[in-house]
């Protein structure tokens, strides 16, 4: 085994990017980023690095609107939710979903 570091802090990780130890540890917190968590600290493995820039290298550009808040997103990587009714593929994104607790989209909210 090379001395190649295998679990990398999100400091390590910020710092070899070139980015924020902030938008690394939104993107861990959002899921979009994997690692473990050793009590109070995250580790990033350098496979789930790769895979999470290899993934976003070759993700459309194009992007969408929220269907509940009216958000634009520029690439879909924040719209991978959608209403749970009945195939509506209707996108709903990370905020709505998680912070607000909403799985419908407008349309579908109002019939019970």
């Amino acid at each position: 085994m090379a001395n190649e570091i295998e679990y990398m802090s999100l400091e390590e990780v910020a710092d070899m990017l070139g980015v924020t130890y902030q938008l690394i540890y939104r993107l861990v917190r959002a899921g979009e980023l994997p690692a473990v968590r050793l009590g109070k600290l995250y580790r990033v493995s350098r496979a789930d690095l790769d895979a999470y820039l290899e993934s976003n290298k070759n993700a459309t550009a194009q992007g969408g609107v929220c269907s509940v808040c009216g958000t634009t997103y520029k690439t879909r990587d924040s719209l991978k939710q959608t209403c749970t009714e009945n195939e509506c593929e209707e996108p709903i994104c990370f905020d709505c979903w998680t912070r607000l607790g909403i799985r419908k989209c407008p349309q579908h909210s109002k019939t019970k």
